[in-house]
């Protein structure tokens, strides 16, 4: 799982596809921009996780405390990408001023968040 919590860290998922690390830079650059660059991340605005396969659905919950088939996103969007590939990216908000973007491939996605997709 890759966390990404500014800007400045984009180019370490530059092996993604463009589509999705489009998104990823929008969310950065607005956790930036209205938290600051210099925020501890864990404190203030929140950051963006990159689930890149089932162990990670896991530590979701383990590690993070983020059950993906309970958690209540405030959207979950489709991300098609033009290889083909299609993610998910779901908006998990812990209280009003920090949430966790979740950018999951799509064949990863709980049924559950899928269900919010709009």
């Amino acid at each position: 799982m890759i966390n990404i919590a500014y800007r400045k860290e984009i180019e370490s998922i530059n092996y993604l596809p463009l589509e999705v690390v489009n998104v990823v830079s929008q969310i950065a650059a607005i956790l930036d921009d209205n938290y600051g660059e210099e925020r501890n991340a864990d404190d203030d605005g929140g950051y963006i996780l990159v689930v890149e396969n089932e162990e990670d659905i896991k530590k979701l919950n383990d590690e993070i405390g983020i059950d993906v088939t309970t958690a209540i996103p405030e959207y979950v969007d489709l991300i098609k990408c033009s290889n083909g590939e299609e993610y998910t990216n779901s908006l998990i908000l812990c209280n009003n001023d920090f949430g966790i973007s979740l950018i999951i491939p799509l064949r990863l996605t709980s049924k559950e968040l899928l269900d919010y997709m709009e």
